[in-house]
């Protein structure tokens, strides 16, 4: 089945974990996947999908909407003998419009609504709620969202029937070599934090943690990886305190996973405001799959569906501080390397890719919701 993709995303990103899963996952299931992004053309040489690159050099907040005009004119240029469309809601009404005239079976990928603020969020919401009257329209067969919260939110918003729209939750590459973390008398504790590094993520606040927790004789030390509009901020504070922060730059997916391994506790920050609500972050699976504690604010789009061990510390934004110094306080280095395994195997049985991937595809071939 000839299976085009057209993703906003740009698989040199180390956000882009989720497309490489999925489109992997749909070439070992026998799909002759193509993928069109913003990237530069041919700089998919070693992928095992056929890539169509538009780069586009357009500003924060303008990238979308170039790209989707680039797309729409390489569409109408080439003669499409697809089985199936695959489109990002960032991509925009327009393109979804000309694919469904193909008169083949649309689907629609939500990954996240819009995250930013301001302006450039107003005009997200406007593609975004574009996007999805595709679906309540009937020109896409049907959408997909990350997480129940993320579901009842489309639901709310769209009034599009639920049976039109799935759950394809976020997962994370596992492997059975992954050893346990373990943590020596003396260590500090060793947080870690990778993502956009922005000032509506929490993550400020969180550095405010890291400084109490010091000043009350819990050693420990924050990495933040990625970048944002909070970067410069970031760099203030930790001139303030060079000995509690280490600020790391973009990097590669495998760096990331790497850099991970030399931590303790991975940080979900992200405060309970709509957007984060209906959030499945990548990096939850990712600390649990390296064998990380997890500490963070206690909202829908951190939690799991059902309840998971002590090596998950979820609070409300006005108790975290304490509950965690408690925590940390309480917990023997023995103890942290049975949560560490405990976290490994929870990612092995719950968090992989493949039933993420075997949704999609039935979805596809249409042996899913007719």
């Amino acid at each position: 089945m000839k299976l085009l993709w057209i993703t906003h995303r740009k698989f040199s990103d180390f956000c882009a974990t989720t497309p490489i899963a999925l489109a992997n996952g749909l070439i070992e299931l026998g799909f002759d996947l193509s993928i069109i992004n913003p990237e530069r053309d041919g700089s998919h040489s070693d992928a095992t999908w056929e890539h169509i690159g538009l780069d586009t050099n357009a500003i924060r907040g303008f990238q979308s909407r170039s790209f989707s005009k680039k797309v729409l004119s390489h569409l109408e240029s080439i003669e499409l003998n697809y089985d199936r469309y695959i489109m990002d809601w960032q991509v925009g009404s327009k393109v979804g419009e000309f694919l469904a005239q193909q008169n083949r079976p649309c689907f629609l990928m939500d990954r996240s609504p819009p995250a930013d603020l301001g302006m450039l969020a107003r005009m997200q919401w406007k593609d975004w709620k574009g996007a999805w009257k595709l679906v309540k329209k009937g020109l896409f067969s049907s959408g997909f969202v990350v997480s129940n919260a993320h579901l009842r939110f489309v639901i709310q918003s769209s009034n599009i029937p639920a049976t039109n729209i799935s759950v394809l939750e976020a997962g994370v590459v596992t492997s059975d070599n992954t050893i346990p973390l373990s943590r020596e008398v003396g260590d500090s504790w060793k947080f870690v934090y990778h993502g956009r590094l922005d000032k509506h993520r929490g993550i400020l606040e969180f550095m405010k943690h890291i400084v109490a927790w010091n000043d009350v004789g819990i050693a420990c030390h924050l990495t933040l990886i990625g970048e944002g509009n909070a970067f410069s901020v970031i760099k203030k504070k930790l001139k303030k305190n060079p000995e509690l922060f280490t600020l790391k730059g973009r990097m590669s997916q495998q760096s990331v996973l790497e850099n991970l391994k030399k931590h303790h506790i991975g940080i979900l920050p992200m405060p309970a405001t709509k957007v984060w609500k209906l959030a499945s972050p990548l990096k939850r699976g990712e600390y649990l799959a390296s064998g990380l504690m997890i500490v963070g604010i206690n909202h829908e789009g951190h939690r799991f569906d059902t309840d998971v061990g002590s090596w998950m510390q979820l609070h409300d934004s006005s108790i975290l501080r304490t509950k965690i110094s408690s925590f940390l306080n309480s917990i023997s280095n023995e103890e942290f390397s049975e949560y560490s395994q405990s976290a490994i195997k929870y990612a092995h049985e719950h968090l992989s890719w493949s039933k993420s991937v075997e949704l999609l595809a039935n979805n596809i071939r249409g042996e899913v919701n007719g």
